[in-house]
C-alpha cells in the first residue's frame, strides 16, 4: 500500500511470503510474488478450456517490494471488468493505495448476458482461484487484505466469493446483490447497500444477505449510525468481523436498482479500516 498508511512497512527480500510487521501496525502477510515481474501476469487464463479476460490496475508509484490491498470488483449482468471500474469508483477512491483486478464474466443461459457461476465448484471459483494465484505469484500482495466488491450480479459473486472461498477474503462489499443461497463457512465482514425499491433484485434478497451476514458474524441486535447516512453498523460483532447495513430509497436511475454516488467513497473508506 503505497502513500502514509504503510509507511513504517518492513520486509526482507527474499522472505518468501513471511510475516512482517508494518512499524507497530498491524502484521501483514507478503505474497511470494514481492520482487516479482507484473509483466509475467498474461491477460486471459484457460479455465476449463474458455480463455478468461481480466485486467488489474497497479497504483502509479507500485513499489514491487511493498505489500498492497488487493480488491476483487465484479461487474453487473451484461456489462464488463471495464465498465465496473468506471461505475463503482472504488479505485479512484483508493488513491494508490491497492491494487484493483476486474474480471469479465461469461455468458449466462436464460439471463441474457455475462455474469457468474455462482457453485461452489463452478468455473468462475476455478477462475477466482486462478486469478489469485497468478497475482500473488507475480504482485506484492498482503494475503491478509483481500476483497472482494460488485454490483447487481457481482454482489451475489461477492456473496458466493465469502461463502466458497472466505479463507482468502478479509471483507466484501455487495451492493445490489443478494445471497448466499447454500451451505457457507462464514463468517465475513461485510459492507452491504440494497434499495428499498430495487426493482430488479427485490429488496428482502438484499435484507435477507445482510440479516445473514448479522448472524454468521455473531452481530447483537442494537445497531450504531455510521458514515454515510442512511448506514448503520452492528455492535457486539466478532473480532474483525464487522457488519454495515445500509438501506436507502434513493428511486433513480434504473427503479433503485443502481450503484449510489456515496458507495464507493464508503466501500473504500471500510476496507482501507483493516
Amino acid at each position: 500500500m503505497s502513500g502514509e498508511g504503510m509507511a513504517g512497512t518492513t520486509m526482507s527480500e527474499g522472505s518468501g511470503g513471511a510475516e512482517t510487521t508494518t512499524g507497530g501496525g498491524p502484521t501483514v502477510d507478503p505474497s511470494p510474488g514481492c520482487g516479482g515481474d507484473p509483466m509475467a501476469i498474461p491477460m486471459t487464463l484457460p479455465i476449463e478450456g474458455v480463455d478468461r479476460e481480466f485486467f488489474f490496475v497497479l497504483p502509479d508509484d507500485y513499489d514491487p517490494m511493498q505489500p498492497y490491498p488487493l480488491v476483487f470488483a465484479w461487474h453487473a449482468l451484461g456489462t464488463s471488468g471495464a465498465l465496473a471500474q468506471a461505475y463503482y469508483q472504488v479505485e479512484q477512491q483508493s488513491a494508490g493505495q491497492a491494487i484493483f483486478v476486474y474480471p469479465d464474466g461469461l455468458p449466462q443461459p436464460g439471463l441474457g448476458g455475462t455474469g457468474w457461476n455462482l457453485e461452489a465448484d463452478g468455473y468462475d471459483m476455478v477462475f477466482f482461484d486462478a486469478l489469485y494465484e497468478q497475482l500473488t505469484t507475480n504482485l506484492c500482495i498482503d494475503r491478509e487484505r483481500v476483497f472482494s466488491t460488485g454490483h447487481s450480479f457481482g454482489g451475489f459473486m461477492s456473496n458466493a466469493l465469502a461463502c466458497f472461498r472466505g479463507e482468502y477474503l478479509r471483507a466484501i462489499a455487495p451492493v445490489a446483490g443478494g445471497g448466499p443461497f447454500a451451505a457457507c463457512d462464514g463468517p465475513m465482514a461485510a459492507w452491504i447497500a440494497h434499495g428499498t425499491v430495487d426493482a430488479t433484485v427485490p429488496y428482502a434478497v438484499g435484507q435477507s444477505s445482510y440479516e445473514f451476514w448479522r448472524d454468521a458474524n455473531g452481530c447483537d441486535e442494537a445497531t450504531v449510525a455510521v458514515d454515510p447516512s442512511p448506514c448503520i453498523t452492528h455492535e457486539g460483532c466478532n473480532e474483525g468481523q464487522p457488519l454495515v447495513w445500509c438501506s436507502h430509497d434513493e428511486p433513480e436511475p434504473l427503479g433503485g436498482h443502481h450503484w449510489p454516488t456515496w458507495a464507493g467513497p464508503a466501500i473504500w473508506q471500510f476496507f482501507a479500516g483493516f
